[in-house]
């Protein structure tokens, strides 16, 4: 005779599953308190300092990314634009030190000089004449790039950037620089701003010369000052524009994404 073993109860069974996926939280929890989103690009090294940059696509001129600055500031603010650029356009992207997903400097006081250094790293590894792109403050770091690396740039395009004429602290509307957010980059503001003024203001009338430039400004919250700062940016070359963003305030890139890929392919010839 055959005696038929009654299996566990279904309760049990059910405990048991619970019981597995507790343990897998408790796993997690004693590793680091939760499982961290999957790491993009690489780290690359720019004159001792480490940042994540990421390259992908083949066509066309590359298209570099400069992001702005706060306790949130990093490349993802250009999620939206990297969208809609055409398939397989070239793009880079990259956290400058301490900022987004890279690791924090290890050298305080940070100027425009120190910007340009992990800039070119990624315009080298980039390949070939760039279009670059920069929002908010990154239009300081594109600037001074451009003026000092003409051969590598082949347009600019700047969003509801930083006039060097109306300053940070108006821009940013704060009383000092030193109330001004930059998260972990450890940046020296007053000299990222001298150094770039300084540079505007040694490069002649049209500093940026015949360069393609674009400047894609604000649609909302807009003042007198405000507009006619971006009409000085869109002055700095010869073959300037200024195009307002329908509909979108400072944050051009995830307002107005459209507006963005319409201006890099108007300075890609």
């Amino acid at each position: 005779m055959i005696v038929m073993r009654p299996g566990p109860p279904r309760n049990g069974r059910r405990n048991a599953a619970v019981l597995a996926v507790l343990a897998a939280v408790a796993s997690l929890a004693a590793a680091g308190g939760c499982a961290r989103q999957p790491e993009w690009g690489s780290v690359a090294e720019a004159a001792g300092q480490r940042q994540r940059v990421e390259c992908t696509g083949g066509t066309g001129p590359a298209v570099v990314l400069v992001h702005g600055i706060g306790d949130e500031a990093g490349s993802a603010s250009f999620d939206a634009v990297r969208a809609e650029l055409p398939e397989g356009r070239r793009s880079c992207r990259y956290d400058r030190p301490g900022a987004g997903d890279s690791p924090a400097p290890t050298r305080p006081g940070r100027d425009a000089d120190a910007l340009d250094r992990e800039l070119d790293a990624v315009v080298r590894r980039a390949g070939g004449p760039v279009v670059l792109v920069g929002h908010s403050f990154g239009s300081y770091p594109v600037l001074y790039y451009a003026l000092r690396h003409r051969d590598l740039v082949a347009g600019v395009v700047l969003l509801d950037g930083v006039d060097p004429q109306l300053g940070l602290r108006a821009a940013l509307g704060v009383t000092s620089l030193a109330d001004a957010g930059t998260g972990e980059e450890a940046l020296d503001l007053a000299a990222v701003e001298q150094q770039v003024r300084a540079a505007v203001a040694g490069a002649g009338p049209a500093p940026l010369a015949d360069t393609p430039l674009v400047v894609v400004r604000r649609d909302r919250s807009l003042t007198p000052q405000w507009t006619a700062a971006q009409e000085r940016l869109a002055a700095l070359s010869t073959g300037g524009s200024l195009v307002p963003a329908s509909g979108s305030g400072h944050e051009v890139p995830h307002d107005a994404p459209a507006a963005v890929v319409d201006a890099i392919a108007r300075v890609s010839g």
